[in-house]
This record gives C-alpha cells, structure tokens and sequence, in this order.
C-alpha cells in the first residue's frame, strides 16, 4: 500500500453530469419533494373526477398538467442548467481540473485551471466517499466533492478504495461498480 497517492484529475462532460445527477437524485434526493407533489396533485385530480360535475374534468385535467408538468420541467431545468456548466467549463472530451493527493494527513487539492490556494481537508473533517461505476466522490463538505475518476491514479483503483477505506472507515459507500 502505498504512503501517498496521487491523482492527476481529468473530468469529461459524461463524469461531471453523471456527478451531478448522483449528488442531486441519489444523495440528496431532491426527486422527493416534486414526486410528492405530482401524487397530490394526481390525487386532487382523481377527487375532482369523483365529484362528476360538469367541470369536473376540466378541473382534473389541469391538476393532471400542473401536476405531471412542473416536475418534467424541474427536472428538465437542472439537467440543462447541468449541461451549460459543463460547456462553460469546457468540459466535453476533458479536461484537467485538479490534482488530489492522499497522504497520511489527509486529502490535498490544487486546482489545475486557475491560481488559487491547494485545499487541505483532514481525514477527521471529511464527510464520506462513494464508489460508483467509473469513479470514486469524495466529499469534503456536504456541498463540496471531488471526483477521483477511474484510471487516473498512480495506483490501480481498488487500493485508492482500500486507501480511502483505511482513512475514512464507514463514511465510505460502496455504490457498486457494475
């Protein structure tokens, strides 16, 4: 096992939209609230047509859109917003963004694309990691991430994983590479 590992990042638009959906869909589950409200709304729609008022149809039909349409269009939102960032970022067959490099000490992080201070966060203070199909999320914040895409570490993937393992102990989530 290695004392140190190194990982030149390289992040395409297919990681980085894959990322985005994990941590918006899966970690955060932000797909709740609006398939709460679609429910309710397609509850309130079948209520309307139990009524048989002459309206009622009508009445059903609109909660039926409103409550199938704002969801679709929620979800449309974030995947566009998602893919502008990453055209902003210029992200399409790749780039490298950042280099991590684990230690003993904790996680350290220097940005590639622009002049700022490296990132040191302690094993102690980071939240959790996830194993996904292609990469390795390692959060450092609940609003920060970075991705340890598969391939790019100067040691095969798994010891990155048992790395991390040995480090973060069950913050860390297998999520499967299948």
């Amino acid at each position: 096992m290695s004392s140190a590992i190194t990982v030149p990042v390289r992040i395409d638009a297919k990681t980085f939209r894959r990322f985005s959906r994990f941590d918006m869909f899966t970690l955060r589950r932000r797909w709740v609230r609006p398939a709460v409200f679609s429910l309710m709304m397609l509850a309130f729609a079948f209520a309307a047509l139990l009524t048989r008022k002459p309206q009622s149809g009508m009445i059903a039909a609109v909660l039926l859109v409103v409550g199938l349409g704002l969801p679709i269009v929620y979800i449309g939102t974030f995947l566009s917003q998602v893919n502008m960032q990453a055209e902003q970022l210029r992200l399409g067959k790749g780039r490298r963004v950042y280099t991590v490099k684990l230690d003993f000490d904790g996680v350290h992080v220097a940005n590639d694309i622009k002049e700022e201070p490296p990132v040191h966060v302690k094993w102690a203070d980071m939240k959790a990691a996830y194993r996904v199909k292609g990469c390795i999320y390692i959060y450092a914040a609940v609003t920060r991430a970075f991705l340890l895409p598969s391939g790019q570490a100067d040691v095969p993937d798994e010891e990155v994983w048992q790395y991390l393992n040995e480090h973060m102990g069950d913050r860390c989530h297998d999520r499967g590479l299948k």
